[in-house]
């Protein structure tokens, strides 16, 4: 019996499908179309977020009231000079340094335009067809595929750009607003920090990036962006770019796929006559996705994002590149960052004044205004002195004040009208809790002549 079972075993056929099934599948790794093009997605997601948290979690943001800025929770004056000279100076060293090394790659891995434009071509291209090319230099009208001429699809692509264009226009208001000021403006709620025309801005600025997202898209970047032509003055063959392997230009017959990719309409193949290519892969993982879907094309594509001045047959990598270019902006790097880390070291957390106020009625200086500015965001007391008068020649509103955050407050010193006359030295001084403490030296003159403060 158990022979005649292996027999019958033996002799039962098995499926074509079943016999394909067990042969093992090695698929290539395809490095544009599997790395390049998610890793490039999320650089783009993940730009629109840092640029919402920095502002949202008090990293960097505009405080038109104070007249200065806000930077890593700290209210930052102008007159806070090493700071501000040494932040800017620091950022633009590093740009720099970015632009020598990897070009314009801000435009086609960051750049908020670009990402939204790519966005709205997707959904145009999948809702009202290939060749509904919103604006178009050549003067071609828009061309509507027969099955997608539907009245619903028209209204999905209204509603998500005017979303997309209510969205972008928010996220300036994170510069210069906190994030509870945001809600209430969101939420229809009243704030006394919110301006009040400020509605009618907002409303301006969703028209505009409507226009912008609906209309405009990559001509921006073809035709307005200065910036684009600011990263390009720092380009040389040396920085990344896209290479081309001539030794299979025969894969390349009859063939633009790339090209067609490409939303600045640059021929890859030909690198050495453009300047204009942002790096952003799209015609490496074009390449790459045809080579991997063909029978006949073997092996990866013929493009791919190097380093080096290959046309000189010199190719240094990408560290070799860095430090090469970046000798000239290295010193101004280093005293950024170090004009930047002594104004932290000794920045100022509160400034005072005190002021005479002149009394209308006789020309006699009585009262004092006492000006705090406090500059951090978190809660602080501070403790107010007179000291070298008598206690019972003048009187000070508050001896003590309380903030909630960064603002400004004002403590009154009244001089008693009927002291001698004569000149009289004194001081204020105003003492945190944190240990941060000032004196103002005021010089008093006892009559109808006046005071001064110094």
């Amino acid at each position: 019996m158990c022979v005649k079972d292996s027999i019958s075993d033996m002799e039962t056929p098995i499926s074509a499908n079943d016999a394909l099934s067990k042969i093992p599948v090695v698929e290539e790794h395809v490095p544009g179309a599997k790395i390049l093009h998610p890793m490039r997605r999320y650089v783009q997601i993940a730009t629109l977020a840092i640029l919402i948290l920095i502002p949202a979690s008090g990293l960097f943001r505009i405080d038109p009231e104070a007249g200065g800025f806000i930077l890593l929770d700290r209210q930052i004056w102008f007159s806070d000079m090493l700071i501000v000279l040494g932040f800017w100076i620091f950022v633009a060293s590093l740009l720099i340094m970015m632009y020598s090394l990897v070009g314009a790659v801000f435009c086609g891995w960051m750049c908020p335009q670009n990402t939204v434009s790519e966005w709205a071509n997707q959904l145009t291209e999948r809702l009202l067809g290939r060749r509904a090319n919103m604006m178009d230099v050549s003067g071609s009208i828009m061309k509507v595929a027969v099955r997608r001429q539907v009245l619903l699809n028209y209204l999905i692509l209204g509603a998500a750009l005017l979303g997309a264009a209510m969205f972008y226009a928010l996220i300036p208001m994170f510069y210069f607003y906190p994030p509870e000021a945001i809600w209430s403006f969101v939420s229809f709620q009243y704030d006394e920090r919110l301006a009040g025309s400020l509605h009618w801005i907002y409303f301006v600025c969703v028209a505009v990036m409507l226009m912008d997202i609906a209309v405009i898209r990559h001509l921006m970047c073809k035709y307005m962006c200065i910036y684009r032509v600011w990263q390009h003055s720092f380009k040389t063959r040396d920085t990344l770019h896209v290479s081309y392997d001539a030794s299979r230009s025969d894969h390349c017959s009859n063939c633009h796929y790339c090209v067609d990719s490409c939303f600045l309409a640059i021929d890859p193949r030909k690198p050495e006559l453009f300047d204009s290519c942002v790096n952003c892969g799209e015609c490496v993982v074009a390449c790459d996705e045809l080579h991997s879907k063909s029978k006949k094309l073997e092996g990866p594509g013929l493009l791919r994002l190097a380093f080096g001045d290959e046309w000189k047959g010199k190719y240094k990598g990408a560290l070799g590149s860095f430090f090469g270019r970046a000798r000239a902006v290295t010193l101004a790097t280093l005293v950024g960052a170090a004009m930047f880390g002594l104004g932290l070291y000794s920045y100022e957390p509160a400034a005072f004044t005190v002021e005479p106020v002149k009394d209308v009625q006789n020309s006699q200086m009585l009262d004092y205004r006492i000006n705090i500015a406090y500059k951090l965001f978190r809660p602080e007391m501070m403790h107010i002195r007179v000291l070298g008068l008598d206690d019972k020649v003048f009187s000070l509103e508050k001896s003590e004040l309380g903030f909630d955050g960064a603002g400004r407050q004002d403590v009154m010193l009244h001089i008693n009208a009927d002291m001698p006359s004569g000149l009289y030295r004194f001081k204020v001084t105003v003492e945190s809790e944190s240990g941060w403490s000032r004196v103002f030296n005021v010089v008093h003159y006892a009559g109808r002549v006046g005071s001064r403060a110094s």
